[in-house]
C-alpha cells in the first residue's frame, strides 16, 4: 500500500470516528431531552419535598448575591424568579449549594432544574403570591433548554389605590408613572431615595429604594416605574413600597402596560 493510501485511510477512519462520537452525542442529547420531557412538573403543582424529576421554566430575574445573618450566623444568598406557563415560583440559592450557577444562570433564557427542595416560603424572601419556594441543593442539576411556549414575563400588578389594603411586609407588583425622585439619603446606616408613583386613579404612592436600588436609580419624572416583589411597608402612617436587593426595578420597560400608562399620562 502507497503512502497515499494509507493517509486516505487514516482520514477516513478519523472521519468514521468523528461521525461516530457526533453521533453518540446527539443521541444523549435527545434521550436527556426524553428524559427531562417525561419527568416535568409544573411550578402550580409544586407542594413542599424533594424533587428528582424536573421543572422546565425561565428565567425572568436574578437578584445580586447579598448577605444574611441570623444571630451568630452569617452567609450569601440570591434569589430568582422562575416562570413556566403554569405560575411563577421564587428560586433560592445559598453559597453552599450554588456550584457555580450563579454566572451561569442567565436572565431571559430557560432551564430545567431537577434535584431541588420546595419549602413553605420564608417570609424574608417573599416576593410573589407563591405560599412555597424553591431551593437549590447539593445535587441540584441545571441545564439550559429550548424556550418552548413559556411566557417571557408575568406581572400582578397591584393598582397603586390598592397598596393601602394591603397587609404589612406583603409582595406586590406595581407600576406608576414617576413624578417625584428624592434625593440619596442615608439613614440608619442605610442609603434611601424616595420615588413618588401615580396611576390613573391619581392615587400617589412613596415608593422606596434601598441601598444599591437607591445608588443606581437613574430614573427621571415623567418615566414609567415597574417593581416586581416589592414589599408594602406601614411607615408614618401610610403604606409605602419598599424595594431592595429582592426586587426587580425597571425604568421604561418594553411591556404594553408601560406603553398604555405613559400614553394616558401624555394625555391628560
Amino acid at each position: 500500500m502507497n503512502s497515499n493510501a494509507i493517509i486516505v485511510s487514516i482520514r477516513y477512519v478519523d472521519l468514521s470516528i468523528h461521525l461516530y462520537i457526533t453521533s453518540i452525542h446527539f443521541y444523549l442529547q435527545y434521550f436527556d431531552y426524553i428524559f427531562f420531557a417525561l419527568f416535568i412538573q409544573p411550578i402550580c403543582s409544586l407542594t413542599p419535598g424533594i424533587y428528582s424529576s424536573s421543572i422546565k421554566a425561565r428565567v425572568i430575574w436574578k437578584s445580586e448575591i447579598t448577605q444574611w445573618s441570623t444571630g451568630t450566623k452569617t452567609g450569601i444568598v440570591y434569589i430568582m424568579h422562575l416562570l413556566d406557563e403554569s405560575g411563577e415560583i421564587t428560586g433560592i440559592v445559598f453559597a453552599d449549594y450554588d456550584n457555580g450557577f450563579y454566572d451561569q444562570i442567565q436572565p431571559g433564557l430557560v432551564y430545567h432544574i431537577s434535584g431541588f427542595e420546595v419549602e413553605k416560603a420564608i417570609s424574608s424572601y417573599k416576593v410573589s403570591d407563591n405560599p412555597y419556594q424553591l431551593f437549590f441543593r447539593p445535587n441540584t442539576v441545571l441545564q439550559l433548554s429550548a424556550c418552548g411556549q413559556i411566557p417571557r414575563e408575568k406581572y400582578n400588578f397591584l393598582p397603586l389605590l390598592k397598596v393601602s389594603s394591603k397587609a404589612d411586609e406583603d409582595p406586590v407588583d406595581a407600576i406608576g408613572i414617576c413624578t417625584e425622585v428624592g434625593r440619596l439619603e442615608e439613614r440608619g446606616g442605610y442609603f434611601i431615595r424616595e420615588i413618588l408613583l401615580v396611576d390613573p386613579d391619581n392615587h400617589p404612592v412613596m415608593l422606596n429604594l434601598w441601598q444599591k436600588e437607591a445608588v443606581n436609580f437613574v430614573g427621571q419624572p415623567t418615566d414609567v416605574i415597574v417593581v416586581k416583589g416589592a414589599r408594602a411597608r406601614f411607615h408614618n402612617n401610610e403604606m409605602k413600597l419598599n424595594a431592595s436587593w429582592y426586587t426587580n426595578v425597571q425604568i421604561n420597560p418594553d411591556i404594553p402596560d408601560a406603553t398604555d400608562l405613559l400614553a394616558w399620562y401624555n394625555n391628560q
